[in-house]
């Protein structure tokens, strides 16, 4: 008796160690976070949610993503600005970001219209068509003004020192074309608005890579000038027209890249402008 009772405790003891050891090999297994769609639905679910402190964070900005399906449809028309850093307004608060200076702007022709800002930082055109439905098509816009191309056309270095850019020109425009394509089959209006200039001489102190760059992004703005031509859409030339309007470091930021809020403000000018010749009133 005494050593079945020792076997039955020495058996009890290894299970128990047993589970001890599933436990804590579990508990150090990274747990998979959600995806980003199940993100900006529970943020919109969430009506406690706190902005964050920062004007720069990954994801939609705070106040696209807690917007409400009820004030959403409440409003007309409904503009939705799809792209990266620049539609999001880096280093800028919401309230002086191009999408909602806009709002304020058509707001004198359509008191009910909603200027939805869809950017995210560091995003490609790739990254725009995987997003469509949850950042564009959720909010039944009558039309879409669509922004990629600075991180596209950015050069990367890879492990045999060569020089690329970040997405290669092909599947840039390829990719480009599928996303116009997809937006018009849902029938809202679509302008395209091409990239701002760059100092690129801040972003790289190789003379030559950076005079390669500046290269790239006059190729891939071209490129969707073509692209938006071909299709028979509104192309607003970003690059033109900060190019024309004097020196450049007043319109973009120090780090070179991103529009500091007096360019941000011409952006929304040059959108309202060309915005009076279009009927937004048909499209709902």
């Amino acid at each position: 008796m005494l050593i079945t009772s020792l076997r039955a405790s020495f058996l009890l003891g290894m299970v128990m160690l047993l589970l001890l050891l599933i436990v804590f090999l579990f508990s150090c297994y990274p747990v998979p976070k959600e995806s980003g769609k199940e993100l900006i639905e529970e943020t919109r679910a969430n009506g406690n949610a706190q902005p964050p402190e920062s004007s720069n964070y990954q994801g939609l900005r705070f106040e696209t993503t807690k917007l409400e399906s009820s004030s959403i449809e409440d409003s007309f028309p409904r503009l939705v600005c799809l792209g990266d850093s620049i539609t999001f307004g880096w280093n800028i608060s919401y309230e002086k970001t191009f999408p909602f200076l806009l709002e304020k702007k058509l707001k004198r022709k359509y008191p009910g219209v909603i200027v939805i800002n869809s950017g995210i930082g560091g995003q490609t055109v790739v990254d725009g068509l995987d997003r469509l439905d949850s950042d564009v098509f959720y909010f039944g816009p009558q039309a879409v003004i669509i922004n990629f191309g600075l991180n596209d056309a950015f050069i990367v270095i890879d492990e045999d020192t060569d020089l690329k850019n970040n997405i290669d020109l092909n599947t840039f425009a390829g990719t480009y074309r599928q996303l116009i394509e997809e937006i018009s089959e849902k029938g809202p209006e679509i302008l395209i608005m091409g990239t701002n200039p760059v100092m690129t001489e801040l972003l790289w102190e190789n003379k030559d890579i950076a005079r390669k760059q500046e290269e790239s992004y006059r190729l891939y703005n071209q490129v969707v000038k073509d692209i938006a031509e071909n299709y028979d859409l509104v192309f607003i030339d970003i690059w033109k027209v900060f190019m024309a309007e004097g020196e450049l470091d007043t319109f973009i930021q120090p780090d070179g890249v991103h529009p500091s809020e007096t360019g941000l403000v011409l952006i929304s000018e040059i959108l309202s402008l060309t915005l009076e010749s279009v009927d937004l009133t048909g499209k709902e």
